[in-house]
């Protein structure tokens, strides 16, 4: 009886459990075709040794073909499991490739040398001096074949990392036996070879899976306090969306230049991609803040030259402009010129870039505003949710509680465009109403005609003041806030 009947049957019995097998785990159907072939090569070896089946070299190479295949098949995927569980990924496909073309080599070899007699020291000696001139011909692309092996072996980065090679940035899209290929800002594709990658210092951004810190570089006049500098640049890193918490952004003074104190301001991001966008919010948001707190950005010159910008011929002045808006204002009307000259001279204009929050609702605040130029938005948190309630534009005003009476903020105003307001707080108004107390009682009436009308129309959503009461009782308490918070 011939062993063929055996080898056969369980070799087409293990080929289905194996093709079974890798439905259920993929990685082992690369075994299937060659395990098939391997046991057809297993019966036409059966047949040799039976002497039913002339030996010939050719035979012999047929059946160790898929035999080897199937060998260096089986070491790819035990190298590949080893690899996963030592590095938590899969080896790289280069790595694959030239561990697969060594043992092919070797078997290529082995084969030669044992079933078809040839003797490989003399080829090996012959090749020796073609491979140099081969190895002198193609030193660049071996040179970048071997680095490609390093930087696989290695791992300094990934596809979809963030890099710097030498001066160039990029993010990984391929890494190739040849080079490496990175997406630029511009959205450009550069190819950097292999060898020049591994020449150079990597610098990954997007390792370790941590948060990514940046620094900016900002100088200010040596006039302004660097405590009130550093107070408002980490007020300002409080309104950036996008930044990390923890850890928090920080200030400090870094360095005395010929023109301007310069700080240091450090926070962090979640992701190296996201630094262009947040600084160049951090920027646009500085020019805002430092306008509104008087914080001059000086120019880089050893001679400081100051230039008050002047009206532009024929158009009107903001001092004009705030005078012809406050006598339009019930809350000033009786004011006589003179106290109505005195108070626009008290105002202080600020800017707000379109998003920043003016005021908050339930803070402390004791200024006045006046819409110069821009829109605001007016909401109040009203059952767990912020509701719209207003949109105030140029001429309209908010405030006026807080500066007469200094209670919390009763809605939050964020800015809808870019606003310029004028401002007056209690300081500015303190003089006015110390010296005409009567101020008090004019403007308690006007107020209580507000807030009745607010509440009349039920839209007094924005104010805390009760308005129970006939409108003499409720004057009467606006006029006794205001006395006790001006103390006349």
């Amino acid at each position: 009886m011939s062993y063929l009947w055996l080898v056969l049957p369980v070799g087409l019995v293990f080929t289905l459990a194996l093709a079974r097998l890798a439905r259920l785990r993929p990685t082992f159907r690369p075994l299937v075709g060659p395990f098939a072939f391997s046991t057809l090569a297993l019966g036409a070896w059966v047949l040799v040794l039976e002497g039913r089946l002339a030996a010939s070299s050719w035979i012999l190479l047929l059946i160790l073909f898929p035999l080897l295949i199937l060998f260096v098949r089986a070491i790819g995927i035990a190298f590949d499991a080893v690899f996963r569980r030592q590095r938590g990924a899969a080896p790289p496909a280069l790595l694959d490739s030239v561990i697969a073309v060594l043992l092919y080599g070797v078997g290529a070899a082995v084969v030669a040398n044992r079933w078809f007699g040839i003797e490989l020291t003399l080829f090996l000696g012959t090749s020796a001096v073609v491979g140099a001139v081969v190895g002198l011909a193609l030193q660049d692309s071996l040179g970048n074949l071997f680095a490609g092996i390093a930087l696989h072996t290695e791992a300094p980065f990934r596809v979809g990392d963030w890099v710097k090679v030498g001066d160039r940035d990029g993010k990984v899209e391929q890494i190739s036996w040849r080079a490496t290929r990175l997406r630029t800002w511009d959205g450009d594709t550069l190819t950097v070879p292999n060898n020049e990658v591994a020449r150079h210092g990597i610098l990954n951004y997007s390792l370790p899976k941590a948060p990514h810190s940046r620094v900016l570089s900002i100088g200010v006049s040596y006039h302004t306090p660097p405590n009130k500098v550093v107070s408002v640049l980490e007020g300002l890193l409080a309104q950036v969306q996008g930044l990390v918490p923890d850890p928090a952004p920080g200030v400090r003074v870094v360095h005395y230049d010929e023109s301007a104190i310069r700080y240091e301001v450090r926070y962090w991001i979640p992701a190296y991609e996201d630094y262009r966008r947040i600084e160049s919010e951090i920027h646009r948001l500085a020019w805002y803040h430092f306008r509104r707190h008087g914080i001059e950005i000086p120019f880089p010159s050893r001679n400081v030259y100051i230039h008050q910008a002047g009206t532009t011929e024929g158009a009107e002045s903001p001092i004009t402009r705030l005078q012809r808006a406050l006598h339009g204002i019930d809350l000033f009307r009786t004011l006589s010129d003179a106290e109505l000259q005195a108070a626009a001279a008290r105002f202080r204009p600020l800017h707000y870039a379109g998003g920043e929050r003016i005021i908050e609702e339930g803070a402390p605040g004791d200024s006045f505003f006046l819409i110069d130029n821009g829109e605001v938005q007016v909401s109040k948190k009203m059952g767990g949710f912020s509701r719209e309630l207003a949109r105030l534009m140029e001429g309209q005003f908010f405030g006026e509680m807080a500066l007469l009476t200094g209670e919390p903020r009763a809605a939050t105003v964020v800015a809808a465009s870019d606003v310029d307001v004028f401002v007056l707080d209690k300081n500015g108004f303190q003089d006015i109403i110390a010296a005409n107390p009567a101020i008090a009682v004019d403007m308690s009436g006007i107020l209580a005609e507000r807030r009745e009308a607010l509440s009349q129309a039920a839209e007094d959503v924005t104010h805390r003041f009760d308005v129970r009461g006939n409108p003499a009782e409720l004057k009467q308490r606006i006029l006794d806030r205001i006395r006790s918070y001006f103390g006349v």
